[in-house]
Order: C-alpha cells, then sequence, then structure tokens
C-alpha cells in the first residue's frame, strides 16, 4: 500500500538521520562518522571559517566542478589576503569603506535632487503664459514629493521618519530600539530623503540627520560583515564604536568637513567620548570628505579641490577690534529668537501629541497631513505670489551661496537697478539678483524672509517624514546674520573707524556669524564655528564668530533645551536630561536623598509562595537578592524571566508527572518485598495468587476493562472513548497516568510553594552596580551616563538600603537645574531647621 510505503521510507530516513546524528550504525548499514570526528572537524571550523563553505561548494553536482577547481585554486590567496588584512587591523578598512560608500550616496543624492529641482523650475518657466497651470504645477510638484516621504515613513518603516539624532543618543545610552539599524529602514530613510529634499526651501528640510542615522546603519551593517569575516564575536563596545565613526561621517558627507562633523557628532549624540573613538572619527570622516570633492572634481562642478561655499574677501582681517561688540550682539539675538523658536517648538509638538482629536488624527492620516502642510507651504513660496518676496526659487544651497557673497547688497543693487515687477529667473551665476526687486529692497525682502521662515519651519517640523533640522536653522542663522550684517553696513556706510583706518562693514562675515551662533543656540554645540570656517575656507573671522557663538549658547542653555533634548522629552524617551554645569548645588544632593528607600528584593530563605506574590504584584524587571531579612547584605540581582521561570518548573506538569511516578513506585517496591518474604514462607508460591495492584492516589479503577477505551496522550482523543477520565504519559519510558483531582492538583502546588527556594537552578547576576548613601548628584549623573545604566542599588556598608533608577535621577538632576528643592532633601532641611528651633529655645530657657 503506498500510504505505508512512503510512510516507512520516512521512518528510514529520520532513523539514518538520528544514526548519524549520534555517530551509530544506520538500518542500510550506513555508519556515521563518529563524535570525536565531529568535533574535531568543528574545532577545525572555528579556527577557519572558510571551511565549512569549501566543503559545501566540495558536495555540490557536477556541473559546479569548474567553479570548485577556481575556488580550491583560490582559496590560499583569499586565506592570504584575509590573513594581511587581519594582521593591518580590519578597523582601517572597515572605517574607510564607511566613508566611500557614504560620500559616494550623498554626492549621488545630491546629483538627483539638483535634476528634480531643475525639472520643476522649467516645467514653471516652460508655463509662463499660464499663471494658473504654473501655480498647479508648483503646488503638485511639492505636495507629490511630501506625500511619498510621509508614505515611506509610514509603510516601510516609521523608525525612518524625522531625523534620527534623538533616537541615536538614546541608542548610544544603552536603549536598544527595535528594527532602527536595519536595511529596511535604510532604504527608507533613503527614498524620504530624496523626496524631502528635492522639495527644496519650499519645505524647508536638510539632510544631517538622516545622514547620521543612514552612516550609522550602514556603519552597523559593516561591522556584521567585518566581525563574520574576521571570525570574531561582535560586542557592544565595538559597536558603540563604529556608531560614533557612523555619526561622524554623516555630518562630513554633508558639509564636506571632517573636523566639524566629528566634534558636531561628539556634541550631539554623546554626554562621554572616549578619546580612543578620535582617530576612527577622523579618519572615516576624512575618507568621505576626501571622497566627496573628488567625486565633484570628476563630475566637472569643480575644477579641483575646493570648499563647498568659496569666499573672495580682499582684506586679510576684514574687521577692526570695535566690531567684536558688534558681533556680540549679534550673538544675543540668535541666542533670544532661538529661545523663542525652540520654546514654541516644543509646545507646539506637545499640544499635538496630547490633543486627544489632532493625535489621533496624525497617527490616522499622516500622508494626508504632510500634504495638506505641503500644500500651504507650497502657497506661500508660489515664485508669482508671495514667493517673490524670499527667495523661493534658490535652493537651500543657493540661499547659502547667496548669503555668504562678498557683496553689500544695500550699494550695489542700486547701481545694477531691475526693471522687471518679478525677480528675474535663476542663471546660476548670480543668484543674488534673486534678492533684488522693484518694490522691497533687499533689506526689506530679507526682513520679510526671516519672519516668514520662522513660522514656516515650525510648521513643516510638524510632519512625520524623514528630514533633518540642522540645515534649515543654519541657513536660517546665515539669514539672520546677513540682515545684521546689512543694516551695520547702512548705518556705518564709510565702515568703523579705528586708529584712522577706514575698514568697510563686511555682511558676509556676519552672515557666517550668524550661521554658526544661531544652528550653535539651537543644538547647543559650538562645533559649527568649525564648520562654517571649512565650509568656505575663511579663517579670518575664527575671533567674532566664537564670540557669537559663546554668547548665543550661554542664553540658549540657561533658557531651553536643545531641539534633539526636545525631541526626546516630547517622545518621553529614557535619557537623562543635561546637567548645567556650574550648578554648586549638586554637589550638595546625594543618592540618599532621592534613591527609593521601599524596596521590594528576595532573601534566600523566601518561599516560592513569596517569588509567585512579587510577580503578581510589581511590574520590576529584576529584584535585589539579600541573605536575609533581618541583614540585607546585597548579594546580586535576579531578573524577572528568570524567577518567571523557576516558578513556572516548580509547578510544571513535568514535575507533577514526576511526582505521580513516583508515588505509584512506593506501593511496587511494598509490593515486591511483601512477595519477597511470602515465597521464604510458603513452599507452593507457584499455586498462590498475586495480590491485587494497589491503585495510584487512592483510586480503585487503574485498569479500564474496554480495551478500546485505552488512554491515549492529550490532544489526539480516542474516538471508541470520548469521555476520558485518565490521561497516559510517557516518561522515561515508562507510562504514567494523570489520575490527580483539581482538588489534588490544588494542594500539590501548595505543597510546592511551601518549597524554600532554590537558588542554584537561577541565573543570578552577583554583582549589580552599586552606590554608597553619600554618592553625589554629579557623581550618579556620570555613572549612569558612562555606563549606559538604568538602574543601581544603594548600600551603606554592604547593607541594601535604597534603588536609584533613571527615574529617580532624572528627577534629581530637573529639580536641581530648576532650583527646586530634591525630594528628600527637603525634609532633610525641615528636620534641620526644627533642630535649631528647638536649640535656640532650649538655650533662651537656660538663659
Amino acid at each position: 500500500m503506498p500510504p505505508y510505503s512512503e510512510k516507512n521510507d520516512l521512518d528510514k530516513e529520520e532513523t539514518r538521520e538520528e544514526a548519524q546524528a549520534s555517530g551509530g550504525a544506520t538500518p542500510g548499514g550506513e555508519t556515521g562518522s563518529g563524535g570525536g570526528r565531529q568535533e574535531q572537524e568543528g574545532a577545525e571550523e572555528e579556527r577557519d571559517p572558510y571551511k565549512r563553505y569549501f566543503a559545501g561548494e566540495e558536495r555540490r553536482s557536477t556541473g559546479g566542478k569548474a567553479a570548485q577547481r577556481m575556488l580550491k585554486v583560490l582559496k590560499p590567496f583569499i586565506l592570504s589576503v584575509r590573513k594581511q588584512i587581519l594582521k593591518f587591523g580590519e578597523d582601517w578598512i572597515f572605517l574607510f569603506l564607511l566613508g566611500m560608500f557614504m560620500a559616494t550616496i550623498s554626492f549621488t543624492l545630491d546629483v538627483i535632487i539638483s535634476k528634480f529641482q531643475r525639472a520643476n523650475l522649467w516645467v514653471y518657466d516652460t508655463l509662463e503664459n499660464y499663471r494658473y497651470l504654473q501655480y498647479f504645477s508648483w503646488v503638485l510638484y511639492h505636495v507629490i514629493l511630501t506625500m511619498v516621504s510621509a508614505g515611506v515613513a509610514k509603510y516601510i518603516s516609521p523608525q525612518a521618519a524625522g531625523s534620527g539624532i534623538p533616537e541615536l543618543k538614546v541608542t548610544l545610552r544603552g536603549v536598544v530600539l527595535d528594527e532602527f539599524f536595519t536595511f529596511r529602514t535604510f532604504v527608507a530613510k533613503l527614498i524620504g530623503v530624496i523626496c524631502t529634499l528635492a522639495a527644496g526651501s519650499t519645505i524647508f528640510l536638510g539632510k544631517v540627520g538622516p545622514f547620521v542615522h543612514m552612516a550609522t546603519i550602514l556603519a552597523t551593517l559593516l561591522g556584521k560583515v567585518m566581525v563574520k569575516f574576521a571570525g570574531t564575536k561582535e560586542n557592544k563596545g565595538r559597536k558603540y564604536e563604529m556608531l560614533i565613526a557612523g555619526a561622524a561621517v554623516g555630518v562630513a558627507c554633508c558639509f564636506v568637513a571632517p573636523v566639524g562633523g566629528v566634534l558636531f557628532s561628539v556634541e550631539t549624540t554623546a554626554t562621554h567620548f572616549a578619546v580612543r573613538n578620535y582617530w576612527r572619527g577622523f579618519f572615516a570622516a576624512t575618507c568621505a570628505a576626501l571622497m566627496f570633492r573628488v567625486l565633484a572634481v570628476v563630475n566637472n562642478e569643480h575644477e579641483t579641490v575646493a570648499v563647498l561655499f568659496t569666499t573672495n574677501w580682499k582684506v586679510e582681517f576684514p574687521f577692526d577690534l570695535p566690531e567684536f561688540l558688534s558681533f556680540a550682539i549679534l550673538g544675543v539675538v540668535c541666542g533670544c529668537l532661538c529661545c523663542v523658536y525652540l520654546f514654541c517648538h516644543r509646545n507646539l509638538t506637545i499640544f499635538m501629541t496630547n490633543h486627544k482629536k489632532i493625535s489621533k488624527f496624525m497617527a490616522d492620516n499622516k500622508i494626508l497631513f504632510a500634504g495638506f502642510v505641503a500644500l500651504v507651504l507650497a502657497s506661500v513660496t508660489f515664485p508669482h505670489g508671495v514667493g517673490q518676496y524670499i527667495g523661493s526659487r534658490l535652493t537651500m544651497k543657493e540661499h547659502l551661496e547667496t548669503f555668504f557673497d562678498n557683496r553689500t547688497w544695500g550699494s550695489d543693487e542700486q547701481m545694477l537697478g531691475n526693471s522687471t515687477r518679478q525677480p528675474p529667473a535663476p542663471t546660476y551665476n548670480a543668484n543674488w539678483l534673486q534678492w533684488t526687486h522693484m518694490r522691497l529692497s533687499s533689506l526689506e525682502m530679507l526682513t520679510f524672509f526671516i519672519i516668514l521662515k520662522f513660522f514656516m519651519l515650525l510648521l513643516a517640523t510638524t510632519m512625520v517624514v524623514p528630514a533633518g533640522y540642522f540645515l534649515p536653522v543654519f541657513v536660517y542663522g546665515a539669514g539672520l546674520g546677513r540682515l545684521y550684517g546689512e543694516i551695520m553696513a547702512k548705518i556705518f556706510p564709510e565702515g568703523i573707524i579705528s586708529e584712522g583706518i577706514h575698514i568697510k562693514i563686511t555682511p558676509s562675515g556676519y552672515a557666517l556669524a550668524g550661521a554658526a551662533a544661531y544652528s550653535g543656540a539651537v543644538t547647543h554645540t559650538i562645533s559649527t564655528a568649525v564648520l562654517v570656517f571649512e565650509l568656505t575656507g575663511q579663517m579670518s573671522h575664527i575671533l567674532p564668530v566664537l564670540i557669537a557663538v559663546l554668547v548665543a549658547n550661554v542664553i540658549s542653555q540657561r533658557s531651553q533645551p536643545s531641539f534633539f533634548d526636545g525631541i526626546v522629552i516630547v517622545k518621553k524617551l529614557p535619557y537623562l536630561p543635561k546637567l548645567t554645569v556650574g550648578k554648586s548645588g549638586a554637589h550638595d544632593i546625594y543618592a540618599e536623598d532621592f534613591m527609593v528607600t521601599d524596596l521590594k528584593y528576595l532573601a534566600k530563605d523566601l518561599k516560592y509562595k513569596d517569588i509567585r506574590s512579587l510577580l503578581k504584584n510589581t511590574e520590576l524587571k529584576q529584584f535585589p537578592l539579600v541573605d536575609s531579612t533581618e541583614s540585607k547584605v546585597l548579594l546580586g540581582s535576579i531578573k524577572c524571566k528568570n524567577l518567571a521561570k523557576l516558578l513556572s518548573e516548580q509547578l510544571s506538569s513535568e514535575r507533577r508527572l514526576r511526582y505521580i511516578l513516583e508515588q505509584a513506585k512506593q506501593p511496587k517496591e511494598a509490593l515486591a518485598e511483601q512477595e519477597n518474604s511470602s515465597c521464604s514462607n510458603t513452599h507452593d508460591s507457584e499455586e498462590a495468587h498475586p495480590p491485587e495492584r494497589q491503585p495510584l492516589n487512592g483510586e480503585d479503577n487503574i485498569h479500564i476493562e474496554n480495551e478500546e477505551a485505552k488512554m491515549v496522550p492529550e490532544g489526539r482523543p480516542s474516538k471508541s472513548n470520548k469521555q476520558k477520565r485518565f490521561r497516559c504519559y510517557t516518561m522515561d519510558g515508562e507510562e504514567v497516568f494523570d489520575t490527580m483531582t483539581t482538588r489534588e492538583v490544588e494542594d500539590w502546588e501548595y505543597a510546592q510553594l511551601q518549597e524554600i527556594l532554590r537558588l542554584d537552578e537561577c541565573v543570578i547576576d552577583p554583582a549589580p552596580f552599586r552606590l554608597v548613601e553619600k554618592e553625589t548628584l554629579y557623581e550618579c549623573y556620570d555613572l549612569f551616563n558612562l555606563l549606559g545604566l538604568r538602574i543601581a542599588y544603594v548600600t551603606s556598608t554592604g547593607r541594601l538600603v535604597g534603588v536609584v533608577a533613571l527615574k529617580e535621577l532624572k528627577a534629581a538632576v530637573e529639580s536641581c537645574v530648576k532650583g527646586t528643592p530634591v525630594r528628600g532633601s527637603s525634609a532633610k532641611l525641615d528636620d534641620l531647621s526644627q533642630n535649631i528651633t528647638l536649640m535656640e529655645n532650649q538655650g533662651a530657657k537656660d538663659n
């Protein structure tokens, strides 16, 4: 019969595989390789990770013999190259490849975006005589691109939405985010950024954050490949180093600035930075920047390797000493305006998140909302509408080129003139002409640009699309500085006179300082000063730019959290806020002031019922282990999942069946002893009838008379016995009948829960991180950030007295920054004041 023959063949195949796995002989006479030989081959494969690959190639069909021979010939060469690479250092290869790949992606993306933007302007100019069609094409272009970007973030990978830097900060602190470093997220981020940036200055979003995210994803994927290539194991420390290098490469690819890229990535992503990682960041960022500039030369965009924004300032020091005060005032303006922007952005985001109707609409209609925002922004920037007053035909890069232009618009535009009522079409040789108009002066257009872009950027940041937020504030700061410089040039047309020398005002220098100061204030970074120097190659304004950046940062850091910290706050990500430097009160706050004293802990003498009660009544992920409830000496910590596993094993059905089996064996042993004694005393043992079989657990009917009603395992009911009373299991080669009633099961479980906890069967962390009572807030803050801690136990001479989690430390830091009393310290102060009052009263009585 075919079914039976097929079944027999399958049984033979399974038996053969089992025999081969165990090293024995198969039914067909085949013999396994033997356990010792398998262990030897396994050890060889560990030493040589390519052994299994080449062995697999040799077992292929005859059609691949040529490939096998080729691999055999090339195998020594491959292994020798691998050996030399590992001898040289795989880190260098990894960092070089990371820089090359990201620079190529960045340059290709810029070329694609440029073609998109040129095509949009070509269609717009072709429809010159059809104003409504021009408006339709302009709006449709931006709406479609924005909706595609939002759709990618919704359907391909939700982790691709936003900048990525806030999530990266949390990741570097030890919190793992699902699918944040996957290839799927990389693809979604790349497609979304292309669509977002192709919308140009209308949507007014950038690419720094997404490129940092994509670089870290690529670093993670390359790291896995290098780990397999080197035959080593992946560890957390190496992954951290790869992410740091990836963040530096991401910034360097955007601005072609290796030094500023490394410093900016460190400031925005890490609270503590290991000096040993500096060379990794600089090497990878330098490779990326060099590759980007070489590709520009190959593509005939530059004649030689040059900076991104060239300047032609005519004097070596185009400013004088009195202008330092003017740059400081610019820093004040940037800092104050930055605080207003950060306050508005954070509260707008919180309002949209907490408002039930708005948040529900945003969750269900992200693509529709993005299209609506794009419609509003495109209507505002329509070149023959309001957009003619803000240079809407220019891209963000062209905006920077015009702001860093060496001309003084207030005087040069008067000599040039403009006879048309609309801004001229871009010539790509004199883009600064977009800031000339018959109706408005350049100062009025810049003012309009500053006011309008402030609200446009706030609106654009509400969309859930892959986009960066650094480049828009950088361009906005450059425009703010340019406006300030043009005003200074108008107030002092002959320049500021110092020691009888006339030095004219250079508005582009103020644009340089404004870009660095405003973007640095928004992100709470100082490295933006280095970025602008690498972007322009102009080092003459080092001191003025640093003054403006420092002044703006002082105002911003004292008033508002940074843009990325604001997103962390809104998303409620587990991250510690900055502990403001100079807060001496943090040295007077100790761990005992904000620790939790109401502890849930485990003792060695606890019973299983106590474990079940703890797991039911608490939501903690781990518990501290002490020697006893009296001394509370900390021995270690146990995770909840290990406790749950221990409890489930204690109450498992397998353990209960073993108990039944042991109970069934005891009467049999007693019966055997009774038979032996009766045989020795009775001569006619052959005629003696065996005694009746003792029932299990007092049951009288173990054997079932009906032969067709034999018990089968649970889940496979017998057709002739639908109402079975027992279940039969096979354990250790013996059949065990589960004859326990519900009441007996409950009694058995109750007895099991009364047993003392067996800790030798549980995984214990013998060295959880500990703090002492007098550990200051500064020390706790540094330790949590350095080690990526989520929880630490507080001990006093080894005795467990409290616990500090990330939540308590965060609340203490926020209270310290705001100047409010820390929970626990206020009670101590009250007690101290009461003691002082009592002492004073007692002294008055004595007198």
